[in-house]
């Protein structure tokens, strides 16, 4: 049997804690998609909290109880590609804002701290990963570590003209991610365990785009097994059991 979650006020932020009681164990941080909320991620915690981990969830911002406009998290529209980068920037420092607080409030050791996630999750991971260095070891499912290239290749699923690009990625949000995403900061990945995880067939994150950041980030690494792109054949944007229980072995191995 394990013990019912704490649920903790840390900095406003209603944070979620499997395995709050324990000392000197990993500390997983598990995020949710697009759309979603923190308790869709309750069953992977309780899963870690299983392998004796500490597993931590929040809201991502403009989602489940945070929630201000539900419209921003809708599908492709002008806004589409800022709305959704601002939120995933503002979970990177949430999360590295949590790293600081939860030894400060709570007495959690953070020694061993890693993070996998779903979708926009799996952006999440690899967006904080790129922001706070003591997050050592990533699994991001069904994410993607070069933002731009995911933009253009939903601006041409929606038929939007090469011409017209900038109005739906202006060059503000270009700049941002230049400043914060993964595939301009491959180095900052150097040796720390990250495993990519998506399918073969997705046609809303694309693997290329992690084909893209595993060839920026793998010379980076002076032990390639602790770099890979796991690919699913067949399989579209969803994460299958066997995709999350990959993620949890490599969490578990490294961590």
């Amino acid at each position: 049997m394990i013990d019912a979650p704490l649920h903790v006020c840390l900095a406003g932020l209603d944070v979620v804690i499997f395995g709050a009681e324990r000392t000197r164990v990993p500390v997983i941080f598990v995020e949710h998609g697009r759309g979603g909320c923190k308790e869709h991620c309750f069953d992977y915690c309780r899963e870690l909290q299983m392998d004796g981990c500490i597993a931590i969830t929040i809201d991502q911002r403009n989602h489940g109880a945070r929630t201000v406009d539900p419209a921003c998290n809708g599908g492709w529209s002008s806004s589409h590609a800022t709305d959704m980068y601002g939120c995933l920037v503002g979970l990177a420092m949430d999360i590295s804002l949590l790293i600081d607080l939860l030894p400060a409030r709570l007495g959690i050791d953070v020694g061993r701290v890693g993070m996998t996630g779903v979708s926009m999750g799996g952006h999440a991971t690899l967006l904080a990963m790129a922001y706070d260095s003591r997050i050592a070891v990533g699994a991001p499912l069904i994410g993607g570590g070069d933002y731009r290239h995911l933009m253009e290749l939903r601006a041409q699923t929606n038929s939007v003209p090469f011409d017209d690009f900038s109005n739906y990625y202006p060059p503000g949000l270009d700049a941002m991610v230049r400043r914060y995403d993964p595939i301009h900061h491959a180095a900052r990945f150097a040796d720390r365990p990250l495993l990519l995880l998506n399918g073969e067939d997705d046609t809303l994150v694309q693997i290329d785009c992690n084909r893209r950041f595993y060839t920026a980030a793998l010379p980076h690494y002076t032990d390639p097994t602790r770099l890979c792109l796991s690919a699913y054949p067949g399989i579209g944007h969803e994460a299958p059991p066997a995709m999350w229980q990959e993620a949890r072995a490599w969490l578990n191995r490294w961590l």
